[in-house]
């Protein structure tokens, strides 16, 4: 009974981060950044005012624009305004994967069928990787450089599976995808990852709507 105690205690102990952008009406962009226990439990949550490129931007950053804002300033200064340090930040944006040069923690995309890097949007998993599994997603793509790595500038991943999820856990420190896998493991069978995203998303558009 205790040791059940005790990894129920150990569980709420989690804190997990998840970070998401979704378009605004002006041509922006709107992130969110949810943070959570691990059974779900909100802990904070905060959310940006639109954010939109200047043309210079636009011309100057090219292909490697949204890893930038996503990245390098969406996600930063919404990190920095939490109280609650976390111990993984998960991600749904490719793009997004360039937080990890930014933050001391583990970046980790939770993949999804319609996971795609935005300059492929309009085209089809299936139609660029040959499959519709999230994990050969992620893998295909870590071996074609030249679509992700050179063209938007991601940082190099390895694919991790938390029970039934594919994670590309960004490897700019070499340990990231282990401190993953020791951290989550012990509760992989009844871990949601995605769940939290579709949070984000609807507290994004309620937030977008108010202005």
């Amino acid at each position: 009974m205790s040791e059940n105690h005790d990894s129920v205690g150990n569980r709420l102990a989690l804190r997990l981060g998840f970070f998401s952008v979704r378009p605004h009406t002006d041509g922006g962009f709107i992130g969110g950044y949810l943070i959570l226990n691990g059974v779900g439990r909100p802990l904070e949550f905060h959310c940006t005012t639109p954010v939109k490129p200047t043309r210079t931007q636009e011309i100057l950053y090219g292909a490697t624009l949204k890893p930038y804002l996503f990245g390098e300033q969406i996600a930063p200064a919404l990190i920095a305004k939490a109280k609650t340090a976390v111990q993984i930040v998960f991600v749904s944006q490719w793009e997004s994967l360039c937080l990890a040069s930014q933050v001391s923690e583990p970046v980790a995309l939770v993949c999804s069928e319609h996971t795609m890097p935005s300059h492929l949007s309009g085209t089809s998993v299936s139609e660029t990787t040959g499959s519709d599994d999230p994990l050969r997603t992620a893998t295909l793509l870590q071996s074609q450089p030249c679509v992700v790595l050179e063209q938007i500038g991601l940082p190099p991943w390895e694919t991790v599976q938390i029970g039934k999820h594919h994670l590309a856990v960004a490897t700019i420190r070499p340990e990231a995808s282990t401190q993953v896998r020791e951290l989550l493991s012990p509760w992989e069978t009844g871990l949601d990852l995605l769940e939290p995203f579709e949070r984000i998303e609807a507290a994004l558009e309620e937030a977008s709507r108010r202005g």
